[in-house]
């Protein structure tokens, strides 16, 4: 791992070569984004950074306190953009309420909310990962789950992800205009398990800490200074209008473990690895690993090729 300084060095290199006058941040109030911005806010000067905040209709309400924290502690403009009408126009929520009301009758968008998360037990039996979805009261803690059939399970996930495409078309309009680079809040552990919207929250010019996994990341947050607030917040995917931690959503496995498992997601995974990773497993065979490891390799090559050219 690289010091603060030595990273602040190749982000100065970095948005140089590539001809911007400074760096575009989309600021979510969580860790990533925070350490990011302080990372840039010290390589460019804080005049040349610009914090870009994307609120929807699911966003909590606590959400935007966390964002100013961390803008001004960073010393940084903020922009602020509602992106809720242009999700709205590409599909109506509608559609979704209905949706989720095949399987839970007595949802009321009005007083409910849900989110998509990994069903651990039922990955462990399978050997996949698997999501259900969870109900509960709006910005609250779910109280109960439904298993959606594969096709509307698919239908929501591909609205969900609308949400980050989103972002991404707000973020280059306006780092374009200013002739800014962006600047992605991707980690490590994210990038190197496909946990990332393609197109979406992995579409940067640079990404400034995606060697770096979530430890790494908090040490960085201290020593930037990131308001403790922050660094005490647990870590969400901000996607959703239910309470909802990143374990909850993807890592049915430890971050770590899975990046074992999945490799450089085009080597055949090993009986030797399968056997290293399974003590931290509890629950798991290791012919559950191999296949959910299968499953992982996939996704992430899927992530990672852009366009295929003779």
């Amino acid at each position: 791992m690289s010091t603060v300084q030595e990273r602040c060095t190749w982000i100065t290199e970095q948005v140089h070569r590539l001809g911007r006058r400074g760096a575009l941040v989309q600021l979510s109030g969580g860790i990533d984004s925070s350490v990011v911005l302080h990372l840039c806010a010290k390589a460019l000067g804080p005049d040349n950074v610009v914090a870009l905040y994307l609120p929807d209709d699911s966003t909590g309400p606590e959400t935007k306190a966390f964002v100013e924290a961390a803008a001004q502690n960073a010393g940084v403009r903020l922009i602020e953009r509602s992106i809720a009408a242009t999700i709205e126009a590409q599909q109506p929520i509608a559609q979704i309420n209905e949706l989720i009301r095949k399987y839970e009758p007595g949802y009321d968008p009005s007083t409910h909310a849900y989110s998509v998360n990994a069903a651990s037990t039922i990955a462990r039996r399978l050997g996949a990962l698997v999501y259900e979805v969870a109900i509960g009261p709006r910005h609250g803690r779910p109280e109960k789950t439904v298993r959606l059939s594969v096709e509307d399970l698919r239908a929501l996930i591909a609205y969900q992800n609308r949400k980050q495409r989103t972002r991404m078309l707000f973020a280059y309009a306006e780092a374009e205009a200013l002739g800014y680079a962006v600047v992605g809040a991707s980690n490590g552990d994210e990038l190197d398990t496909g946990f990332v919207v393609k197109y979406g929250d992995d579409a940067a010019d640079i990404c400034a800490i995606g060697d770096l996994s979530k430890p790494q990341v908090y040490e960085f947050a201290r020593e930037l200074g990131v308001p403790q607030q922050i660094i005490d917040r647990t870590p969400t995917t901000d996607t959703y209008a239910l309470e909802q931690t990143q374990e909850d959503y993807y890592y049915a496995l430890p971050a770590d473990v899975l990046r074992r498992l999945v490799g450089d997601g085009e080597s055949a995974i090993t009986d030797e690895v399968i056997e290293e990773v399974l003590p931290q497993c509890p629950g798991w065979k290791a012919a559950a690993l191999r296949q959910a490891a299968t499953g992982l390799a996939a996704t992430l090559r899927y992530q990672r090729i852009r366009s295929l050219r003779p």
